[in-house]
């Protein structure tokens, strides 16, 4: 199934004529940037202002480009509700039109009675007409509400999974609406209740049970790892809606508290490149949870998540293992 996405393109051009912008910068996730040349040609067409395309990745409405323009479009994310955002910035959701309906009714079969539905940004859309094709079928169907991070009921943030650990002890499964793995497993970890995928665009039914153990047993050899390092960095985001101080704080007193060499590194875009100059053994990341659980391959040395160092210095048993979210607040 191909899928399509609207991007407001007359909302964007009644925009920047309206405020007269001169120059305008267009940000899109990864999985949208082969749509952005024909966006921003169809923009151009109808505006008097210069546009142009944001070329690093962005990894949620926390990362806002601190550029110098009149506004910053950034496709398809949902404002984050406790983030002062400034009035420069514009969210398009960029709303998928692939129908869920046929997959949720692969599902069925699947679901136990009770379950918790939710989705991101593309397809909260279509969270109430989920809602209803479910109940109409026999289930009874809980939409959490988030913390002051999450714009929309229902919608899940893959740093942050409160709309579900909100219902967990209401409901005996959850069922994710979309494409990709980690909004999912965050859930998953989160809960620990069983969650099922419904993916609209590949039309199938996956459980993230196998996904979940997999990355667990990924994460224990990762800590593992960890414990022959004796110098540690701390990455602190300089994302506005990563920068967690207090956590960094935390972080090096826990390691000071053990006699461990730390350091607080400042950072925004995080690369392998960039953390093996430091010659360091071992990294906590205080930033996107992503960055440790997604892309720990791609690092020479283990990325340990604030949870995980604490099982590695004794304070957290395994078996309290949970997952390190972003929570309104920190």
């Amino acid at each position: 199934m191909t899928e399509t996405f609207d991007f407001e393109i007359d909302r964007i051009v009644r925009t920047i004529n309206g405020r007269k912008c001169h120059k305008v910068i267009l940000q899109f996730p990864e999985g949208l940037k082969r749509k952005a040349a024909e966006v921003a040609t169809a923009i151009s067409g109808q505006v008097n202002s210069e546009i142009i395309i944001h070329g690093e990745p962005c990894f949620g409405a926390c990362d806002v480009p601190r550029a110098n323009a009149d506004l910053i479009v950034q496709f398809g994310h949902l404002p984050i509700p406790c983030l002062e955002s400034p009035n420069s910035i514009m969210f398009i959701q960029a709303k998928s039109d692939a129908d869920p309906m046929p997959v949720l009714e692969m599902a069925l079969d699947k679901l136990p009675e009770k379950i918790g539905l939710l989705t991101t940004a593309q397809h909260i859309h279509m969270i109430i007409p989920a809602m209803s094709f479910l109940e109409s079928n026999g289930k009874k169907v809980l939409v959490g509400k988030g913390d002051g991070r999450l714009f929309a009921e229902g919608q899940v943030l893959g740093c942050n999974a409160s709309v579900a650990r909100n219902v967990a002890d209401k409901v005996d499964a959850f069922l994710y609406v979309g494409t990709g793995n980690f909004h999912p497993l965050a859930v998953a970890l989160v809960t620990s209740k069983p969650v099922f995928i419904a993916d609209p665009l590949n039309n199938e039914v996956r459980d993230i049970s196998e996904i979940r153990d997999r990355m667990l047993r990924q994460r224990h050899a990762i800590i593992e790892k960890a414990r022959e390092a004796k110098r540690f960095g701390i990455l602190l985001s300089e994302k506005p809606g990563q920068r967690r101080e207090k956590m960094a704080g935390y972080v090096k007193k826990l390691l000071a508290e053990k006699k461990l060499e730390a350091v607080i590194v400042e950072i925004d875009l995080v690369t392998p490149q960039k953390l093996d100059a430091f010659g360091l053994d071992a990294w906590i990341s205080t930033a996107c949870p992503r960055l440790a659980i997604d892309d720990y391959g791609a690092f020479s040395v283990p990325i340990l998540t604030p949870i995980e160092l604490e099982i590695l210095l004794g304070k957290r048993d395994w078996d309290d293992y949970v997952f390190d979210e972003i929570l309104e607040g920190q």
